[in-house]
């Protein structure tokens, strides 16, 4: 029911990692980013009902390994997933590759650029990565 959707993503949100309950922790936060992320970085890094939650996560975080090979697909000014936290996952997932859409803000970059829409092709129909991490140009704001 769409009336639970809010409280359900919250619920699985609080699932993935325990909280801290001290509002100073978040402020230090907030203030530390507050150059790099000025608009939603005090919004998205306030307290939250996790803090609160009345159950503890019953699984340990995930330890990040594979084997298959990964594409990721990223863009410079992505609103929802910023640029840094893209490129630490990309990092922290050995032999992947990423295919960067540059000066774009957008958050889905497959269907927008040529450029990436290639690499996805070739990866889902030979499962093959770039040789090499691609920046893509910005998308022409015809396309798709």
């Amino acid at each position: 029911m769409p009336a639970f959707g809010f409280s359900a993503t919250v619920a699985n949100q609080c699932a993935d990692r325990a909280a801290p309950r001290d509002p100073a922790i978040y402020y230090r936060d907030i203030q530390a980013h507050r150059l790099t992320e000025p608009l939603y970085g005090p919004l998205a890094r306030d307290i939250s009902p996790c803090a609160f939650w009345p159950t503890t996560p019953i699984e340990p975080p995930t330890t990040i390994a594979t084997s298959h090979p990964v594409l990721m697909l990223a863009a410079t000014g992505d609103p929802a997933t910023p640029y840094p936290g893209q490129l630490a996952m990309h990092q922290a997932l050995a032999g992947s590759r990423l295919v960067t859409l540059a000066n774009t803000y957008r958050h889905g970059v497959y269907g927008a650029s040529p450029c990436v829409d290639a690499a996805v092709a070739t990866y889902l129909t030979t499962n093959a990565l770039p040789p090499t991490d691609q920046t893509c140009p910005e998308p022409n704001q015809d396309f798709g």
